[in-house]
C-alpha cells in the first residue's frame, strides 16, 4: 500500500515539475529573452523568414523538459528533489538565451560557459549519487505529503531560475535595443520609443535607435530631448561597424549617404542637409545636431537658411525650446511668439532656479519638472 502511495506521490511530482518548467522556460524565451533571441535570428538569417518567439519556444521548452526527464531516469531525483533533474535543462536555457553584441562585433569566449556546465553537471552527479545512495535510502519508509513535496520543489525552481536569469544576458541597455528594434520592426513606433523611458541611463546604440525611430516618423524636433543625451551630436549616429540590431547603413540611406572618411559630425550632417532640399530627415538630424552641441546661435542661423520666413508656433517643441532659450540670452535676436504655455512654462523654470542656491537641489528640482526640455539639457545636461 505504502509502495502505491510513494509512486502516486512520485507521479504527481514529476507531471508537476515537467509542467511548470516547460511554462517557465516558454515565458522566459518567448517573453523576456525574446529581443534577444530576435536579434541573433535577424543577425543569422538575414531577414529571409520572420521571427516568429511563439513558435520557438513551443518547440525548445518541451524538447527542454524531454531531455530532464530522460537523464533523470539515470538520476532517479525523486520527492522534493525532483525539481533537480532540470539543472542541466536550466543551464542550456540560460546559455541559449547569452546574447550580446558579440554576435556583431564578434569575441565571443565558451570559456565561462565551459566552466559552468562543468560545475553545474559535476554538482548535478554529484548530488544524484548522494541522494540515491545516501538519502533515499534511508527515507524510503518516511511518509511526507504531496504539497510539502511540491511546495519544496517549487522552492527549488525557484533557485534554478535565479540561476537561469544571472547566467543569461541581463546588460539592460543591449536588451532594451534589441525590443525597441523589435518593436519598431513590427511597427509599433510608440512601443520602441517607450522603452527605457523612464530610465536615466542609455548607451550610444540605443541614442542613435531613438533617433533613427524618431526621424522616420518627424518626431525629432518634437522629442529628442525626452531621452538621455550623452554623446552630444555623436550620438545621433551608430558607430561605423554594427554593434547593435541598427545597421549604420540603414541611417546612412534614410540621411543620402555615408560619411567621407574622418569627416566630422556636423560636418557630414551640414553636408546632406544641403544636398538634399526635399527631405527632412538630413535637415532635422543636422538642427537637432546643432542643438546636442548647444550651438544655438547657430541653430537659429541655419533654420532661416533652410526654412525661409517662418512661424516659431508652427516648428517642433524643442525648436521653439531653443529659440525662447536664444532670446533670453541675445540682445541681437528678438522672438515673435505667441506660445504662451511654452513662455509660462520657462518662467517657471526661472522661478525654481531663483528658490535654491545649493546647485545640486536647484539642478535636481528643475530636472524634476523640466528634465524632458531642451532648456535643462542645455543648463545642466549634456556634456
Amino acid at each position: 500500500m505504502r509502495n502505491k502511495e510513494e509512486k502516486r506521490l512520485q507521479r504527481v511530482v514529476a507531471c508537476f515539475c515537467a509542467t511548470l518548467f516547460t511554462l517557465l522556460s516558454f515565458c522566459f524565451i518567448a517573453f523576456y529573452q525574446s529581443p534577444l533571441l530576435e536579434a541573433l535570428y535577424d543577425h543569422v538569417a538575414t531577414g529571409k523568414l520572420n521571427y516568429n518567439g511563439y513558435l520557438v519556444a513551443a518547440i525548445v521548452s518541451p524538447l527542454l523538459t524531454l531531455l530532464a526527464v530522460w537523464l533523470n531516469r539515470l538520476a532517479k531525483f525523486k520527492r522534493e528533489w525532483t525539481a533537480m533533474a532540470y539543472l542541466p535543462s536550466a543551464l542550456l536555457l540560460a546559455f541559449l538565451t547569452d546574447i550580446d553584441r558579440t554576435i556583431y562585433v564578434g569575441g565571443w569566449s565558451g570559456t565561462k560557459w565551459i566552466v559552468t556546465f562543468a560545475v553545474g553537471l559535476s554538482l548535478y552527479a554529484v548530488m544524484a549519487f548522494i541522494l540515491q545512495r545516501v538519502l533515499f535510502e534511508k527515507i524510503k519508509d518516511l511518509t511526507m505529503s504531496t504539497n510539502r513535496t511540491i511546495w519544496r520543489n517549487l522552492v527549488l525552481f525557484v533557485i534554478l531560475f535565479l540561476v537561469v536569469g544571472t547566467l543569461s544576458n541581463g546588460e539592460e541597455n543591449f536588451k532594451r535595443e534589441t525590443l525597441a528594434a523589435s518593436r519598431h520592426k513590427e511597427g509599433d513606433v510608440k512601443g520602441a520609443l517607450d522603452v527605457g523611458y523612464y530610465s536615466l541611463d542609455a548607451s550610444r546604440e540605443l541614442t542613435a535607435l531613438r533617433a533613427y525611430i524618431m526621424a522616420k516618423e518627424n518626431l525629432l524636433g518634437e522629442r529628442a530631448f525626452e531621452y538621455p543625451q550623452f554623446y552630444g551630436a555623436e550620438g545621433l549616429l551608430p558607430f561605423a561597424e554594427q554593434t547593435s540590431p541598427l545597421l549604420p547603413d540603414t541611417v546612412f540611406s534614410m540621411l543620402g549617404g555615408a560619411p567621407e572618411d574622418k569627416e566630422e559630425v556636423l560636418a557630414y550632417l551640414r553636408r546632406l542637409a544641403y544636398a538634399d532640399t526635399l527631405g527632412t530627415a538630413s535637415r532635422d538630424y543636422y538642427l537637432t545636431a546643432l542643438l546636442l552641441e548647444k550651438q544655438v546661435i547657430e541653430f537659429e542661423a541655419e533654420l532661416k537658411k533652410m526654412c525661409g520666413t517662418y512661424a516659431p508656433d508652427s516648428l517642433p517643441k524643442h525648436y521653439r525650446e531653443a529659440l525662447l532659450l536664444l532670446s533670453e540670452f541675445s540682445d541681437g535676436y528678438t522672438l515673435e511668439f505667441g506660445d504662451e504655455t511654452l513662455i509660462r512654462d520657462f518662467k517657471e523654470l526661472r522661478r525654481i532656479e531663483s528658490e535654491y542656491d545649493d546647485a545640486l537641489m536647484r539642478n535636481n528640482y528643475v530636472r524634476r519638472k523640466f528634465g524632458r526640455t531642451y532648456w535643462w539639457y542645455f543648463l545642466y545636461g549634456g556634456r
